[in-house]
């Protein structure tokens, strides 16, 4: 039986990201997923890259060094590889909220982030389909954000992956996990041996009980979440844009994409639960105050993902605590970050080279919090 250096288990974005590095690396992989890659959570992600909203300091710095990954992807791919630029807009309803944006593009801008303030006027010179309110005169603009499409990245990559010898097998879940000693070994398919000498686990929300054989606690929780994809717009839309109660950006199939922060948490609500067409409908009233043309476009698709969540909502990557052959990636930050990670992971796996920026999101730090390990 043919055996690998790493095996990638989970390939959306932060998987296939981590299969192409290794096998760039030299490494023989063998990239899985259960179903088809980037169908889960990638799939179902409003995918903003940026690092607006991510603090403390040493999470924005890894997620803006997390965007300028993807730029540098971006160029070494060619072609449509999904990136698509153009910055994000943002404003606020005034008040308390406006007062936090302030306080946000001040802080941003004093890291060096670009971040600054922008006349009503310029805001619409550059979109002119929106309707920003009269009483806004200044929007807030970062022109490094951009947004992907991340199923075509990943396609992409994983091509890219298999031209430099990696074996890509969707449809393919892990048989068995188990350990031996301080050693993870793992079947698959009709396998009757360990396939590979280390292991990489993206599972995304799937994570906590995919390690659930080994022992292992990592606190990874699932956060329900609603977009909505529209029919193609009269108005194009051309970048991000958060405004009070709705964001959209455009979507790869010349609609727009919709989604709400209240909205997800209406979607996650089990104990009330709301119809997603519903929801769509009131996802579409809203964008229609802001984007006209959007009063006049249909629902597509009402996509419902599920997105992973570190218990303290910070990004977990690193070794898997008490094992030698064993690494793991979750975060709520994966299309932004997953470039990145995939490429310090494999550096670390397949070098022997662990990067200092992840020092503060290995695994072990909840160790100390009351998980265990073998």
């Amino acid at each position: 039986m043919k055996h690998y250096d790493v095996a990638v288990i989970g390939l959306g974005i932060v998987g296939a990201s981590a299969a192409y590095a290794a096998a760039w690396a030299g490494a023989r992989v063998l990239a899985l997923d259960a179903g088809a890659p980037g169908a889960g959570t990638s799939g179902t992600s409003f995918a903003w890259l940026n690092a607006v909203r991510k603090e403390p300091e040493v999470y924005h710095r890894l997620n803006a060094a997390g965007m300028t990954a993807h730029r540098e992807l971006s160029r070494e791919l060619g072609g449509d590889a999904g990136y698509h630029d153009g910055g994000s807009l943002e404003w606020a309803a005034g008040g308390d909220e406006e007062h936090e944006l302030r306080e946000r593009v001040h802080r941003l801008a004093s890291r060096g982030y670009p971040a600054e303030w922008i006349s009503r006027e310029r805001a619409t010179g550059s979109e002119p389909g929106l309707a920003i309110p009269d009483h806004v005169h200044e929007v807030a603009f970062y022109a490094a954000d951009a947004w992907l499409d991340a199923p075509r990245l990943i396609g992409r990559l994983l091509a890219a992956a298999s031209a430099r010898g990696a074996e890509v097998r969707d449809g393919t879940p892990i048989r068995s996990l188990r350990a031996r000693g301080d050693r993870i070994e793992a079947l698959v398919g009709d396998a009757s041996e360990t396939v590979a000498t280390s292991f990489l686990v993206c599972v995304g929300p799937a994570t906590q009980a995919f390690l659930e054989p080994l022992r292992v606690v990592i606190p990874v929780g699932r956060v329900p979440g609603l977009l909505v994809v529209t029919s193609r717009s009269a108005e194009p839309l051309h970048r991000v844009v958060h405004s009070p109660g709705i964001h959209l950006r455009p979507d790869a199939s010349g609609g727009l994409l919709l989604g709400a922060e209240d909205v997800d948490t209406l979607a996650a609500n089990a104990d009330a639960p709301r119809p997603p067409s519903e929801l769509a409908a009131l996802l579409l009233e809203r964008a229609g105050r802001v984007f006209p043309s959007a009063r006049h476009v249909k629902v597509v698709d009402a996509r419902i993902g599920v997105r992973p969540m570190p218990g303290d909502r910070h990004t977990i990557a690193g070794r898997i605590p008490g094992f030698v052959n064993g690494w793991v990636i979750a975060t709520h930050s994966g299309v932004t970050l997953g470039p990145l990670l995939g490429r310090l992971l494999a550096d670390e796996i397949v070098r022997g080279v662990p990067s200092s920026m992840l020092t503060p999101f290995g695994p072990e730090r909840f160790m100390t919090a009351g998980a265990t390990t073998v």
